[in-house]
């Protein structure tokens, strides 16, 4: 062999070992993480109003309620307190103020109290065109024999608004005589479809709540308060607590009577007590004096509103039976501080964000039996971030929520994921039929303790269950994951992965990628085809051992070349040519000892095959 064909040789093989040795890097694999320039913000469908003019027309209610709030204050602490409803000119349009007493306020007592701006109509309707709000202690029950239908004046020259500040509001229809209460275009005769110049909307701030068998139509813009029915509780003391404060703190002549030692027992701020030892302050949170809100909601549907409903500062909520849908934002919004509220057998579909949101700063909430099919974001939301992450301008406290759960609910055809987890501790996702989303469920940002059990996982487009960027203390179990690209996909978080079955990814049943801790993956049965069925390459210091899964059904399409790329290690290269130049060196030495002659042969005795006669020497006789 000559110099030159043994240097081609050399430059071949070493071409070779590095197209090999350069394409054993991680596998080039389908990574089905959603894009991450979809931030959750800023997802649903684009809020069709004007934000400026709606801010400003939000503001403005708030200074009205606030200046009945005070006139309300100040009467109380006159002499003469108003002891019947009265009428305050607030703005464009007067505020009619049902103030407390003993019986409800009816239909008819509003045709007393305001024969100018609630008339009946032709049709048997009714027709409201000034502001109601319900101070504490009173109560406004909204029926009517039949089915009560209120509009509420809504258009171009103003809106009205029913607000219940610390009362009671009852709203309540029958089966199959729902009570109707929807905005009203008094030019067209037609429900208000526009925002930009506000809306009619139904509120409580404290109190009390009951709707059954009603239906809720075309109300509120722009913001959660004046987003529909809203009911937003605070944690200031409501109108009836001043008044009974007032009461204990009115001035007037001097008399001999000591002061009462023990106090207002109704007055929230608190009581005239005398000098000495104090006694421990106790607050009753189930006190409505303390404003926050309570409601149970049966049988009722709010569509086409900004908000289907929105609360906040709530305690004891109850929803049942009933529909949130084709919102302009989400269905059913738990804003802050609601706690120890029930949603069942509830739907909120086709909403412009998400069906239901839990916002941060909620705790206690079940959801049970809920549909949410539709939603231009997410089906369920369920948020337990922290108000805050270190010190703040209100001293928010910086510890995450949680204690929150959805059940046997279904959740489909939403534009992102049927449920996503954000932060948070101890939420459940159990036995729920999530079909058709992006992504079945998502459990993120530093998430704990968050169980995904029972679930029927089908056709998400990227990934069934996805855990990521943080999650802790997850447990992944009992679940039917069928279809997508990867059945579970774990990044930068810890779960175990027990018991389910993982069936029809086109890409990976599992998938680990990044810093995934002690993360396990045992006794699952896994089918489906793809480049492999537990992807790990991209996991860090991940301890496989003990894993045992059936992946029998499991068929690898990995093509041959990136197959070869797995094998060809560099020290498997390396050990392959060594190998290979053993062999074909003692091929080659066989060949040769077969064709080798002995060096003396031309000296060895020639010899000759004809035999020698043995005779007498001369005599010519043969034998």
């Amino acid at each position: 062999m000559s110099r030159r064909t043994a240097r081609n040789r050399v430059l071949l093989a070493a071409g070779l070992t590095a197209l090999l040795v350069g394409a054993t890097g991680p596998a080039a694999s389908a990574d089905a993480e959603i894009d991450p320039g979809a931030d959750p913000a800023s997802g649903g469908r684009p809020y069709p109003g004007d934000p400026e003019s709606e801010a400003a027309l939000v503001a403005g209610e708030d200074d009205r309620l606030t200046e009945v709030r005070t006139v309300s204050s100040l009467a109380s602490w006159t002499q003469a307190p108003a002891k019947s409803p009265y009428r305050l000119s607030t703005g464009s349009a007067y505020t009619l103020v049902l103030t407390a007493r003993s019986n409800p306020y009816t239909v008819a007592d509003l045709l007393l109290l305001a024969p100018q701006t609630f008339v009946r109509r032709p049709d048997g309707s009714y027709l409201l065109s000034e502001h109601l709000v319900v101070q504490s202690g009173a109560t406004l029950n909204l029926a009517s024999p039949g089915g009560l239908h209120l509009h509420l004046a809504s258009d171009s020259e103003g809106f009205v608004s029913i607000v219940n500040y610390g009362g009671r509001l009852n709203i309540a229809g029958a089966d199959g005589s729902p009570a109707v209460i929807a905005s009203f275009d008094r030019d067209t005769e037609r429900r208000d479809a526009l925002t930009d110049d506000g809306r009619a909307y139904l509120r409580a701030i404290g109190g009390q709540v009951s709707i059954s068998h009603a239906r809720l139509e075309g109300l509120g813009f722009w913001s959660g308060r004046t987003g529909g029915l809203s009911l937003t509780g605070t944690d200031r003391p409501d109108s009836g607590s001043l008044h009974d404060l007032a009461d204990s703190l009115k001035v007037g002549p001097v008399t001999d009577k000591a002061p009462e030692v023990d106090g207002n027992k109704n007055s929230a701020l608190g009581d005239v007590l005398p000098a000495g030892d104090l006694p421990v302050p106790t607050v009753d949170v189930d006190n409505p004096q303390y404003s926050y809100v309570s409601a149970a909601i049966a049988d009722t549907a709010v569509t086409d509103s900004a908000f289907g409903l929105f609360v906040s500062g709530a305690n004891g909520l109850d929803v049942r039976d009933s529909v949130f849908d084709d919102n302009v934002v989400s269905g059913l919004v738990l804003h802050r501080y609601v706690m120890n509220a029930v949603v069942e057998t509830t739907s909120a579909s086709g909403n412009g964000l998400d069906g239901l949101q839990l916002a941060r700063a909620t705790t206690g909430i079940v959801l049970s039996e809920v549909v949410a099919e539709e939603n231009e974001r997410n089906g369920v939301t369920i948020s337990g971030l922290p108000l805050a992450t270190g010190p703040s301008a209100t001293g928010t406290s910086v510890g995450s929520y949680g204690n929150n759960s959805i059940a046997n609910s279904q959740l489909r055809r939403n534009g992102r994921y049927g449920v996503e987890v954000i932060g948070g501790q101890n939420v459940s996702v159990l036995a729920n039929d999530v079909a058709d989303n992006a992504v079945g469920v998502v459990v993120r940002d530093d998430a704990t303790e968050v169980s995904v059990v029972g679930n029927q996982v089908s056709s998400s487009h990227d990934q069934g269950v996805a855990l990521r960027d943080g999650v802790s203390g997850a447990v992944v179990t009992g679940n039917v994951v069928s279809g997508g690209e990867t059945s579970v996909y774990v990044r930068d978080s810890s779960a175990e992965i027990d018991q389910n079955t993982l069936e029809g990814a086109s890409v990976h049943a599992v998938s680990f990628v990044g810093e995934v801790g002690s993360s396990s993956l045992r006794n699952n049965k896994i089918s489906g085809r793809g480049p492999s069925a537990v992807e790990v390459g991209r996991a860090h210091d991940l301890d496989t051992d003990g894993w045992v899964n059936h992946s029998d059904g499991w068929q690898d399409t990995t093509p041959f070349l990136v197959t070869l790329k797995r094998f060809a290690q560099p020290l498997t290269v390396l050990w392959c040519l060594l190998g290979a130049l053993l062999l074909f060196t003692a091929v080659r030495g066989a060949r040769s000892r077969r064709s080798r002659r002995h060096p003396y042969l031309d000296k060895a005795p020639a010899w000759d095959p004809t035999p020698v006669q043995v005779g007498r020497a001369g005599d010519g006789s043969r034998p």
